[in-house]
């Protein structure tokens, strides 16, 4: 039997989608027999199931489960990006796969970047006011944020930090996280330069060690598949991300068979109202 290639022939359709002229629903009308296999590829990606409580925690990656993608439907009917957490921290580094992880995190080490977990609320504050202030002045314009919206992160307990040789932060991950399952809320650093662009490498292993320690499984991205640029798909399954398929557990509504989506893209529904029906 040949080896499913659905979460990688997923990630390339995703890539040609953001490489595309057209975005949206204009795509999947241009487009509904890709449209149709990579939903069907998405059948048969790993199945996690989520059940966020009510805390200011699972709030937020209930938030995540329920954010609509760019094509209309709930993001996560066409895959989420995930990593894996190991139990050994130790197994996120190994192997061939890893190889770039790993040189990217020696790079940052002789840089002298460092990090640690951030507890102290005032020192929290004090990382928000710059989170804030490296968005509303970042170089590159499709990054800049006028108005950040990042209160929400004080609601959140796991804080770690990145520096520099002389101390100066220069990343900033805040995770909300409940139970096995954890979201990248905050993952951005906080300027430039190539000691920042390898700290997001040790970060991500760093965050991943956290995590492990907290018996936590399954760490979400907040971005839909079709919302990330290339470039962060790329960076995200160098560090070990890939898609899956995350069933969020609710009160239900009756459901019809998925094999029903292509007649009602063809009937003329769009995107969203066909996908709801068969979520």
């Amino acid at each position: 039997m040949p080896p499913d290639t659905s979460e990688p022939d997923l990630a390339e359709f995703w890539t040609s989608y953001v490489d595309g002229r057209r975005r949206g629903a204009a795509f999947a009308v241009r487009h509904p027999v890709r449209v149709w296999r990579a939903f069907r590829a998405t059948r048969r990606l790993t199945v996690i199931e989520a059940k966020p409580t009510t805390s200011p925690e699972g709030t937020a990656i209930r938030a995540t489960l329920e954010t609509r993608g760019p094509l209309a439907a709930p993001a996560r009917l066409l895959g989420t990006a995930v990593l894996a957490v190991p139990a050994d921290p130790a197994e996120h580094v190994g192997g061939r796969s890893a190889q770039t992880l790993r040189r990217k995190i020696r790079a940052a080490e002789r840089a002298g970047v460092t990090w640690r977990v951030v507890t102290d609320p005032e020192e929290r504050r004090s990382l928000l006011e710059t989170a804030n202030s490296a968005e509303r002045e970042h170089p590159d314009p499709a990054y800049r944020v006028v108005a950040p919206r990042n209160d929400d992160l004080l609601d959140h307990d796991l804080w770690l930090v990145a520096v520099d040789a002389a101390g100066t932060p220069i990343l900033l991950s805040v995770t909300p996280v409940d139970g096995e399952i954890a979201t990248l809320r905050y993952f951005r650093t906080l300027g430039s330069g190539p000691a920042h662009s390898d700290s997001r490498y040790l970060m991500t292993h760093a965050l991943v060690t956290e995590l492990a320690h907290r018996g936590v499984r399954w760490l979400l991205d907040t971005e839909p598949p079709g919302a990330q640029t290339n470039g962060l798909r790329h960076f995200q399954r160098m560090v070990g991300f890939r898609y899956a398929r995350v069933r969020l557990r609710r009160g239900g509504a009756g459901r019809l068979a998925a094999a029903a989506l292509p007649a009602y893209v063809s009937a003329g529904l769009c995107l969203e109202q066909a996908m709801e029906l068969v979520a």
